[in-house]
């Protein structure tokens, strides 16, 4: 997938989707978490079946410990963002958008995009850029559409929430093209895909563990969380 069309898209379906709900009440919170629910479940079962087994091709010891440091550097990061980096946010008169939340999130978006560079080659899965694109934009929809209803509810429809969603959907497109141009961050991408499959393990059991609410079982629920499992799996068919 050529980079220039891979960031366009990036940006494009971000900004969108979080500008869309800038004049979209959020009223519905169940059917996001349906969808979060299978953009979680879809986002685990890459990780499991196509991202881990690609990074320890060339196995290493050290990509597992790069893996728990992407774990520690988004749960650091969760503290910042308040869980909107995974699709939550708290509604109320003493919660207000904060400027440590805005950087918690934009580098959340910086750090996940970086492995989709052309330079980073991945010769035993030919298709490993679409599953990681695919991945990427479902997990950022659902992300850009709570914080598009964030804004709206803290700020309305101002000059102001649209400057943030789209320097928020430049984040991604962002990293992507340092990735691509800094040599550096190619030599050395297996360790970034590591920490992003830490990130990853941690956004996706996340969302998992926060789907099921009080521990009740949702068949709705359950059913979008397999259909995210079997979608990644018959991935492993392509």
């Amino acid at each position: 997938m050529d980079s220039i069309f891979t960031q366009i898209l990036l940006f494009s379906i971000t900004f969108i989707s979080g500008a869309l709900f800038l004049f979209i009440n959020l009223n519905k919170e169940k059917s996001l978490k349906i969808l979060l629910s299978f953009s979680g479940a879809f986002l685990f079962g890459l990780t499991i079946l196509h991202f881990l087994p690609d990074l320890f091709l060339d196995y290493k010891p050290v990509y597992g410990l790069f893996i728990l440091i992407g774990f520690s550097i988004q749960l650091i990061l969760e503290f910042l963002t308040r869980g909107i980096d995974h699709g939550h946010y708290e509604k109320g008169d003493n919660y207000k958008i904060k400027i440590p939340a805005l950087i918690g999130l934009f580098l959340h978006a910086l750090f996940e995009a970086t492995p989709l560079a052309s330079g980073h080659i991945h010769v035993e899965n030919t298709h490993f850029h679409e599953y990681f694109f695919t991945g990427l934009i479902l997990h950022k929809i659902p992300v850009a559409i709570v914080f598009g209803s964030m804004l709206n509810y803290y700020l309305g429809r101002t000059t102001k929430s649209f400057i943030i969603i789209a320097l928020f959907s430049l984040m991604a497109p962002l990293g992507l093209l340092l990735s691509d141009q800094i040599p550096i961050l190619q030599d050395y991408h297996h360790y970034f895909m590591a920490l992003v499959v830490g990130i990853f393990l941690y956004i996706s059991t996340t969302i998992l563990f926060e789907v099921s609410e009080n521990h009740k079982f949702n068949v709705v629920k359950f059913a979008s969380i397999i259909i995210g499992f079997g979608i990644a799996g018959a991935f492993s068919l392509l």
